[in-house]
Protein backbone atom coordinates (compact mmCIF):
# COMPACT_ATOMS: atom_id res chain seq x y z
CA UNK A 1 0.00 0.00 0.00
CA UNK A 2 1.51 3.33 -0.95
CA UNK A 3 1.98 5.71 2.15
CA UNK A 4 2.42 9.46 1.46
CA UNK A 5 3.43 12.25 3.47
CA UNK A 6 0.14 13.94 4.98
CA UNK A 7 -0.73 17.33 4.65
CA UNK A 8 -0.06 17.39 8.28
CA UNK A 9 3.12 15.92 8.36
CA UNK A 10 3.94 18.70 5.49
CA UNK A 11 2.92 21.68 7.37
CA UNK A 12 5.24 20.11 10.16
CA UNK A 13 8.21 20.11 8.00
CA UNK A 14 7.82 23.56 7.34
CA UNK A 15 7.72 24.70 11.14
CA UNK A 16 10.49 22.86 10.96
CA UNK A 17 12.13 24.36 8.47
CA UNK A 18 11.82 27.62 9.74
CA UNK A 19 12.13 27.55 12.96
CA UNK A 20 15.97 26.22 12.05
CA UNK A 21 15.77 28.91 9.59
CA UNK A 22 15.95 31.43 12.65
CA UNK A 23 18.33 29.65 14.15
CA UNK A 24 20.42 29.84 10.88
CA UNK A 25 20.36 33.31 10.71
CA UNK A 26 21.04 33.97 14.20
CA UNK A 27 24.24 31.94 15.08
CA UNK A 28 25.65 30.86 11.85
CA UNK A 29 28.21 33.90 12.77
CA UNK A 30 30.96 35.23 14.88
CA UNK A 31 29.54 35.11 18.13
CA UNK A 32 32.42 37.54 19.80
CA UNK A 33 30.48 41.06 20.41
CA UNK A 34 27.55 39.66 19.96
CA UNK A 35 25.90 37.00 22.05
CA UNK A 36 27.45 34.79 24.99
CA UNK A 37 27.53 31.06 24.27
CA UNK A 38 27.56 29.02 27.56
CA UNK A 39 28.56 25.28 25.65
CA UNK A 40 31.77 24.68 23.45
CA UNK A 41 32.94 21.68 20.99
CA UNK A 42 36.60 23.09 20.53
CA UNK A 43 36.98 26.29 19.50
CA UNK A 44 33.18 27.41 18.40
CA UNK A 45 30.06 27.85 20.41
CA UNK A 46 27.29 24.23 20.00
CA UNK A 47 25.34 26.87 18.31
CA UNK A 48 27.20 27.80 15.60
CA UNK A 49 26.86 23.26 14.92
CA UNK A 50 23.17 23.41 15.29
CA UNK A 51 22.91 26.85 13.15
CA UNK A 52 24.99 25.05 10.50
CA UNK A 53 22.74 22.17 10.05
CA UNK A 54 20.18 24.46 9.71
CA UNK A 55 21.10 25.54 6.50
CA UNK A 56 18.56 22.45 5.83
CA UNK A 57 15.48 24.86 6.45
CA UNK A 58 15.31 26.02 2.24
CA UNK A 59 16.09 22.35 1.10
CA UNK A 60 13.31 21.16 3.23
CA UNK A 61 10.96 23.86 2.74
CA UNK A 62 11.91 23.67 -1.24
CA UNK A 63 11.41 19.65 -1.04
CA UNK A 64 7.52 19.56 0.66
CA UNK A 65 6.71 22.48 -2.03
CA UNK A 66 7.93 19.87 -4.82
CA UNK A 67 6.33 16.97 -3.10
CA UNK A 68 2.90 19.00 -2.79
CA UNK A 69 2.96 20.74 -6.25
CA UNK A 70 3.86 16.98 -7.99
CA UNK A 71 1.13 15.68 -6.03
CA UNK A 72 -1.15 18.42 -7.60
CA UNK A 73 0.22 18.25 -11.46
CA UNK A 74 -0.49 14.51 -10.93
CA UNK A 75 -4.09 14.94 -9.62
CA UNK A 76 -5.07 17.25 -12.65
CA UNK A 77 -2.26 18.20 -15.82
CA UNK A 78 -4.61 20.45 -16.85
CA UNK A 79 -5.76 23.09 -14.42
CA UNK A 80 -2.49 22.89 -12.55
CA UNK A 81 -0.96 26.49 -13.10
CA UNK A 82 -4.53 27.82 -12.43
CA UNK A 83 -4.45 25.94 -9.51
CA UNK A 84 -0.62 27.47 -9.08
CA UNK A 85 -2.02 31.01 -9.88
CA UNK A 86 -4.39 30.66 -6.35
CA UNK A 87 -1.25 30.17 -4.37
CA UNK A 88 0.32 33.23 -5.66
CA UNK A 89 -2.02 35.07 -5.00
CA UNK A 90 -2.66 33.89 -1.38
CA UNK A 91 0.88 34.22 -1.59
CA UNK A 92 1.12 37.46 -2.98
CA UNK A 93 -1.52 39.01 -0.25
CA UNK A 94 0.98 37.47 2.75
CA UNK A 95 3.71 39.64 1.13
CA UNK A 96 2.08 42.35 0.70
CA UNK A 97 1.08 42.85 3.98
CA UNK A 98 4.10 42.14 5.61
CA UNK A 99 6.14 44.52 2.91
CA UNK A 100 3.36 47.22 3.95
CA UNK A 101 3.62 47.01 7.17
CA UNK A 102 7.72 46.54 7.90
CA UNK A 103 9.21 48.17 4.71
CA UNK A 104 6.59 50.73 4.50
CA UNK A 105 5.07 51.87 7.81
CA UNK A 106 7.98 50.92 9.96
CA UNK A 107 10.71 51.96 7.79
CA UNK A 108 9.41 55.46 7.68
CA UNK A 109 8.38 55.18 11.26
CA UNK A 110 11.93 54.59 12.63
CA UNK A 111 13.77 56.54 9.55
CA UNK A 112 15.18 53.32 8.27
CA UNK A 113 17.53 54.57 5.75
CA UNK A 114 16.36 52.97 2.65
CA UNK A 115 12.76 51.79 3.71
CA UNK A 116 10.91 51.92 1.67
CA UNK A 117 13.03 53.86 -0.51
CA UNK A 118 12.77 55.40 -4.07
CA UNK A 119 9.48 54.19 -6.67
CA UNK A 120 11.74 51.90 -8.55
CA UNK A 121 12.79 50.16 -5.53
CA UNK A 122 9.21 50.10 -3.99
CA UNK A 123 7.94 48.60 -7.54
CA UNK A 124 10.53 45.71 -7.71
CA UNK A 125 10.01 44.44 -4.45
CA UNK A 126 6.43 44.85 -4.60
CA UNK A 127 6.33 42.61 -7.47
CA UNK A 128 9.08 40.33 -6.14
CA UNK A 129 11.26 41.13 -9.21
CA UNK A 130 13.99 42.16 -6.27
CA UNK A 131 13.96 41.45 -2.75
CA UNK A 132 15.96 44.21 -1.50
CA UNK A 133 13.91 44.67 1.35
CA UNK A 134 14.67 41.54 3.29
CA UNK A 135 17.81 38.87 2.52
CA UNK A 136 15.36 36.48 3.75
CA UNK A 137 13.05 36.98 0.93
CA UNK A 138 14.71 35.49 -1.94
CA UNK A 139 13.13 32.19 -1.90
CA UNK A 140 9.60 33.97 -2.81
CA UNK A 141 11.21 35.01 -6.06
CA UNK A 142 12.25 31.58 -6.58
CA UNK A 143 8.80 30.02 -5.51
CA UNK A 144 7.08 32.42 -7.80
CA UNK A 145 9.22 31.09 -10.45
CA UNK A 146 8.77 27.23 -9.64
CA UNK A 147 5.00 27.43 -9.76
CA UNK A 148 5.40 29.33 -12.89
CA UNK A 149 7.54 26.75 -14.62
CA UNK A 150 7.28 23.32 -12.24
CA UNK A 151 5.13 21.91 -14.93
CA UNK A 152 7.69 21.81 -17.83
CA UNK A 153 10.47 20.02 -14.89
CA UNK A 154 7.11 17.43 -13.91
CA UNK A 155 6.54 16.59 -17.40
CA UNK A 156 10.09 15.78 -18.27
CA UNK A 157 10.38 13.57 -15.03
CA UNK A 158 7.28 11.77 -16.44
CA UNK A 159 8.91 11.15 -19.92
CA UNK A 160 12.69 11.30 -19.28
CA UNK A 161 14.79 8.09 -17.61
CA UNK A 162 14.79 8.98 -14.15
CA UNK A 163 18.46 7.96 -13.81
CA UNK A 164 19.74 10.02 -16.63
CA UNK A 165 17.41 13.41 -15.27
CA UNK A 166 18.43 12.99 -11.81
CA UNK A 167 22.14 13.23 -12.43
CA UNK A 168 21.47 16.07 -15.34
CA UNK A 169 19.82 17.99 -12.19
CA UNK A 170 22.59 17.06 -10.17
CA UNK A 171 25.13 18.24 -12.73
CA UNK A 172 22.85 21.72 -12.90
CA UNK A 173 22.84 22.01 -9.10
CA UNK A 174 26.71 21.81 -8.90
CA UNK A 175 27.19 24.36 -11.73
CA UNK A 176 24.53 27.03 -9.79
CA UNK A 177 26.12 26.49 -6.78
CA UNK A 178 29.85 27.48 -8.45
CA UNK A 179 27.99 30.71 -9.81
CA UNK A 180 25.81 31.21 -6.80
CA UNK A 181 28.89 31.66 -4.34
CA UNK A 182 32.35 31.76 -6.08
CA UNK A 183 31.32 33.19 -8.93
CA UNK A 184 29.32 36.27 -8.28
CA UNK A 185 30.59 39.20 -9.89
CA UNK A 186 30.63 38.08 -13.80
CA UNK A 187 28.82 41.24 -14.93
CA UNK A 188 28.53 44.80 -14.48
CA UNK A 189 25.39 45.47 -16.15
CA UNK A 190 22.45 45.37 -13.47
CA UNK A 191 20.10 43.26 -15.73
CA UNK A 192 22.35 40.66 -16.64
CA UNK A 193 23.98 40.91 -12.68
CA UNK A 194 20.24 40.39 -12.31
CA UNK A 195 19.64 37.57 -14.40
CA UNK A 196 22.54 36.00 -13.18
CA UNK A 197 22.12 35.89 -9.41
CA UNK A 198 18.36 34.42 -10.11
CA UNK A 199 19.19 31.85 -12.11
CA UNK A 200 22.34 30.93 -9.80
CA UNK A 201 19.45 30.78 -7.13
CA UNK A 202 16.86 29.31 -9.14
CA UNK A 203 18.85 26.25 -10.59
CA UNK A 204 20.39 25.86 -7.33
CA UNK A 205 17.23 25.17 -5.81
CA UNK A 206 15.98 23.50 -8.50
CA UNK A 207 17.14 19.91 -7.29
CA UNK A 208 15.84 20.42 -4.28
CA UNK A 209 12.43 20.71 -5.18
CA UNK A 210 12.48 18.79 -7.49
CA UNK A 211 13.81 15.54 -4.86
CA UNK A 212 10.06 16.24 -3.43
CA UNK A 213 8.74 15.22 -6.71
CA UNK A 214 11.25 12.27 -6.89
CA UNK A 215 9.88 11.18 -3.50
CA UNK A 216 6.63 11.31 -4.37
CA UNK A 217 6.65 9.69 -7.95
CA UNK A 218 8.84 6.89 -6.14
CA UNK A 219 7.28 6.32 -3.54
CA UNK A 220 9.89 6.94 -1.14
CA UNK A 221 8.64 7.64 1.95
CA UNK A 222 6.79 4.00 1.77
CA UNK A 223 10.19 2.47 1.44
CA UNK A 224 11.98 4.06 3.95
CA UNK A 225 9.09 3.46 6.65
CA UNK A 226 8.92 -0.56 5.28
CA UNK A 227 12.58 -0.54 6.00
CA UNK A 228 12.61 1.33 8.99
CA UNK A 229 9.71 -0.21 9.92
CA UNK A 230 11.80 -4.12 10.62
CA UNK A 231 13.98 -2.73 13.19
CA UNK A 232 13.67 -2.95 17.06
CA UNK A 233 13.83 0.75 17.89
CA UNK A 234 13.53 2.41 14.38
CA UNK A 235 13.02 5.59 16.96
CA UNK A 236 16.26 5.42 18.13
CA UNK A 237 18.00 4.89 14.62
CA UNK A 238 16.79 7.57 13.19
CA UNK A 239 17.54 10.09 16.41
CA UNK A 240 21.32 8.74 16.00
CA UNK A 241 20.86 9.27 11.69
CA UNK A 242 19.80 13.05 12.28
CA UNK A 243 22.97 13.21 14.77
CA UNK A 244 25.34 12.03 12.33
CA UNK A 245 24.21 14.35 9.91
CA UNK A 246 24.83 16.99 12.76
CA UNK A 247 28.19 15.59 12.89
CA UNK A 248 28.89 15.05 9.02
CA UNK A 249 28.00 18.70 8.21
CA UNK A 250 29.85 20.47 11.25
CA UNK A 251 32.94 18.19 9.48
CA UNK A 252 32.22 19.24 5.60
CA UNK A 253 30.85 23.06 6.72
CA UNK A 254 30.41 23.88 3.18
CA UNK A 255 26.32 24.38 2.17
CA UNK A 256 26.60 22.37 -0.92
CA UNK A 257 25.92 19.39 1.18
CA UNK A 258 22.54 20.97 2.48
CA UNK A 259 20.02 19.17 0.22
CA UNK A 260 21.34 15.79 1.19
CA UNK A 261 21.76 16.21 4.50
CA UNK A 262 17.76 17.78 4.43
CA UNK A 263 16.71 14.74 2.81
CA UNK A 264 18.00 12.29 5.46
CA UNK A 265 16.19 14.43 8.08
CA UNK A 266 12.95 14.61 6.58
CA UNK A 267 12.63 10.62 6.52
CA UNK A 268 14.30 10.38 9.83
CA UNK A 269 12.00 12.94 11.06
CA UNK A 270 9.19 11.03 9.82
CA UNK A 271 10.22 7.72 11.44
CA UNK A 272 10.07 9.33 14.65
CA UNK A 273 6.92 9.02 16.57
CA UNK A 274 6.20 12.06 19.09
CA UNK A 275 4.33 13.24 22.27
CA UNK A 276 1.22 14.30 21.08
CA UNK A 277 2.41 17.76 22.71
CA UNK A 278 5.15 18.30 20.07
CA UNK A 279 2.91 17.93 17.50
CA UNK A 280 0.21 20.05 18.97
CA UNK A 281 2.90 22.76 18.78
CA UNK A 282 3.76 22.28 15.63
CA UNK A 283 0.37 22.59 14.37
CA UNK A 284 0.76 25.69 16.43
CA UNK A 285 3.39 27.12 14.40
CA UNK A 286 1.89 25.54 10.90
CA UNK A 287 -0.73 29.05 10.20
CA UNK A 288 2.49 31.64 11.04
CA UNK A 289 5.43 29.73 8.97
CA UNK A 290 5.07 32.14 6.31
CA UNK A 291 5.05 35.09 8.08
CA UNK A 292 8.35 33.61 10.29
CA UNK A 293 10.11 33.60 7.30
CA UNK A 294 8.82 37.20 5.76
CA UNK A 295 9.40 39.00 9.10
CA UNK A 296 12.21 37.18 11.41
CA UNK A 297 14.88 39.25 9.52
CA UNK A 298 13.21 43.16 10.38
CA UNK A 299 13.35 41.62 13.85
CA UNK A 300 16.93 40.13 13.99
CA UNK A 301 18.92 42.32 11.63
CA UNK A 302 17.15 45.62 10.12
CA UNK A 303 14.93 47.26 13.02
CA UNK A 304 16.06 45.43 16.40
CA UNK A 305 19.32 43.53 15.96
CA UNK A 306 20.53 45.25 19.14
CA UNK A 307 17.41 44.63 21.14
CA UNK A 308 17.30 40.93 20.02
CA UNK A 309 20.95 40.01 20.88
CA UNK A 310 20.80 42.13 23.56
CA UNK A 311 19.69 39.02 25.36
CA UNK A 312 23.07 37.53 25.63
CA UNK A 313 22.30 33.50 26.05
CA UNK A 314 21.93 31.90 22.17
CA UNK A 315 18.54 30.00 23.77
CA UNK A 316 16.51 33.06 24.79
CA UNK A 317 17.77 35.08 21.99
CA UNK A 318 15.90 32.67 19.84
CA UNK A 319 12.87 32.63 22.39
CA UNK A 320 12.79 36.54 21.84
CA UNK A 321 12.87 36.24 18.12
CA UNK A 322 9.92 33.60 17.63
CA UNK A 323 7.80 35.78 20.11
CA UNK A 324 8.41 38.40 18.41
CA UNK A 325 7.08 36.98 15.31
CA UNK A 326 4.08 35.06 16.81
CA UNK A 327 3.39 38.34 17.71
CA UNK A 328 3.26 40.01 14.44
CA UNK A 329 2.02 36.71 12.89
CA UNK A 330 -0.95 37.56 14.75
CA UNK A 331 -1.80 40.81 13.24
CA UNK A 332 -0.51 39.78 10.01
CA UNK A 333 -2.95 36.98 9.90
CA UNK A 334 -6.07 38.97 11.27
CA UNK A 335 -5.34 41.86 8.21
CA UNK A 336 -5.16 39.17 5.55
CA UNK A 337 -8.54 37.15 6.82
CA UNK A 338 -9.35 41.04 6.37
CA UNK A 339 -8.77 41.69 3.24
CA UNK A 340 -9.82 37.67 2.20
CA UNK A 341 -13.24 38.89 3.03
CA UNK A 342 -13.72 41.64 1.14
CA UNK A 343 -11.83 40.22 -1.47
Amino acid sequence: MRKQITIQQSNHLKAIAILMMLCLHLFNRDYQGIFNPLIFLGTQPLSYYISLFCDACVPIFAFVSGYGLFYKYEQNKNDYLKGNYLRLKKLYINYWVVLVLFAVFLGLFLNKSGYPGDFYKIILNITGLETSYNGAWWFFTIYVFFALTSKFWFSLLNKLNAYWYFFFLVTIYVLAFYFRIYKTDIFDNPYLKWMHVKAALYFCTLLQFMLGAYAFKFNWYSKVDKLFNKLNYKEIVSILVIVSMVVLHALIPNLIIAPFTALVFIFMFLQIKQPKFNYKILDFFTPHATNLWLIHMFFYQIFFAEFIYNFQYPIIIFIVLVTACLVSSFIINYIISNINRII
